[in-house]
């Protein structure tokens, strides 16, 4: 299972949201399920973030969302962000 996770800043608070989202790749990371995290910014739009995961499972994502660093994250990210997270789920294909 992949998640792609879009995140757009609001205007001044690109690097708060950068230090947070940070912190929750590298906890994330540290999770037994997780296969990757990656963090990207934009670099036409240096207020878009891309976060990247990739879960062992279903139920390593669920430990991952159901994370007290990641509920602390969305607690704060409606301050700082121009409208709600983009999360979309993927499975393999091919």
């Amino acid at each position: 299972m992949r998640t792609i996770t879009t995140v757009i800043a609001k205007a001044g608070q690109e690097d708060v949201l950068k230090g947070l989202m940070t912190e929750v790749a590298d906890l994330a990371r540290q999770e037994a399920g997780c296969l990757r995290y990656d963090l990207w910014q934009g670099h036409a739009n240096r207020a878009e973030f891309v976060a990247l995961g990739e879960w062992q499972d279903d139920p390593a994502f669920q430990t991952y969302a159901r994370s007290s660093y990641l509920e602390e994250l969305m607690r704060e990210i409606p301050e700082l962000v121009a409208h709600p997270p983009d999360v979309q789920w993927y499975t393999w294909v091919l």
